[in-house]
């Protein structure tokens, strides 16, 4: 005779009491461990409570694409150096890179430019005031003199903000060939860096220099089979491990399911957001995302160590209500006996079945399979 306890594996079985309304369901708390003082054994007891059913996907980290940034060339030219590196956290406005930039130069000269042309416009405007109310000069003369003042301080005023934006110093350059510095737009980490000193750069490069990504939420992208979409809602929530932690749980809420079936691999991608303390998940990390269904009606659950397999029949030894602790030399079959069980359904907390049990009732979990043998032999 082989016996072996039951592992707990992760069934979908679908019976006539199980059908339809998936619903998130609140925490349930686990039945407490008892120890049978007297012979070692320990018991939990039998539930009776609604269904669950347990289903798992695959899924990775990535960016909360609301709080990522993209940093784009906006100027051509030498790279001279990079100061952030990749990975490392840096605040809004921090200086990333700096490039020597032909384009700041000729910004640099449009700025000169239009700064001598407003000081001419306005020795002219004003000379032309003080002709006109000597009777030297026509209203006309005075009109167009103050018009062409203020087209030139338009136009001081528009190259003084490009060369601002540019990173350009409106006191001149001295002589220097101008550089143009890269900033962060936003506080956060470097996750993505492709620029290196010495590189030449290019206005309508379409690859990012930087991506810089607040990382205290991030998204986990999951992907789901056609046959569970029926079973995943917007709002549910969901409980992730990842390779790296093993032994760490993370909780977030489903908070979109797209409308498009993957042509190639026939899945439908869900997002999960969650909140990221101390960034531990990282860009491309593989999870692993358990979602806990609830089904209507109720069933008897088990703790899964408290069965037994033999002969394609399923056990679990139960305590006799109100029978007397065993003592060394004692017949176990006063204070136990042996039940048989089917399987409904089984989860990682917990093994539905149906049989003779109640409610209530204490199951062996630690030591039944001694118990099991010594009932059986009887």
């Amino acid at each position: 005779m082989r016996i072996s306890h039951l592992l707990p594996v992760l069934l979908v079985v679908g019976t006539t009491g199980f059908l339809s309304g998936c619903k998130t369901k609140p925490e349930d708390k686990l039945p407490v461990n008892t120890k049978d003082l007297g012979s070692g054994y320990r018991t939990d007891t039998v539930l009776l409570r609604s269904p669950d059913q347990e289903l798992r996907f695959t899924g990775k980290v990535g960016y909360d694409q609301r709080r990522v940034d993209r940093v784009f060339p906006v100027v051509s030219g030498n790279v001279l150096d990079v100061t952030a590196a990749l990975g490392q956290r840096v605040q809004q406005g921090q200086a990333l890179a700096r490039v020597q930039s032909a384009d700041v130069s000729g910004y640099q000269n449009d700025y000169n430019g239009a700064r001598s042309d407003y000081a001419v416009a306005e020795r002219n405007a004003a000379n032309t005031e003080q002709l006109y109310k000597s009777n030297f000069a026509s209203q006309n003369d005075l009109i167009a003199a103050r018009a062409q003042l203020d087209k030139t301080r338009s136009a001081l005023n528009r190259t003084s903000q490009v060369l601002k934006i540019y990173g350009g110093n409106a006191q001149g350059t001295g002589g220097a060939q101008p550089t143009y510095t890269v900033k962060a737009p936003a506080s956060g980490f470097v996750v993505e860096r492709n620029i290196n000193a010495g590189m030449q750069l290019r206005p309508d490069n379409n690859t990012p220099l930087f991506v810089i990504s607040d990382l205290s939420r991030v998204w986990v992208l999951l992907n789901i089979y056609e046959s569970d979409v029926a079973a995943v809602k917007v709002g549910q929530p969901v409980n992730i491990t990842a390779l790296a932690y093993p032994d760490k749980t993370f909780k977030g809420t489903i908070t979109n399911i797209s409308n498009v079936v993957d042509a190639d691999t026939k899945v439908l991608q869900a997002r999960v957001e969650l909140p990221n303390p101390g960034g531990l998940l990282k860009p491309d990390m593989f999870c692993s995302i358990t979602l806990d269904l609830q089904r209507p009606g109720q069933a008897l659950a088990v703790n899964p160590k408290s069965l037994i397999f033999s002969n394609d029949q399923y056990f679990v030894v139960r305590r006799r209500p109100g029978t007397p602790e065993l003592k060394s030399g004692d017949d176990a079959s006063k204070s136990y006996e042996l039940v048989p069980v089917k399987v409904l359904r089984n989860t990682d907390r917990y093994t539905y079945v149906g049989g003779s049990l109640h409610p209530n009732d204490q199951v062996v979990t630690q030591g039944s399979l001694l118990l099991f043998n010594d009932l059986s032999a009887n």
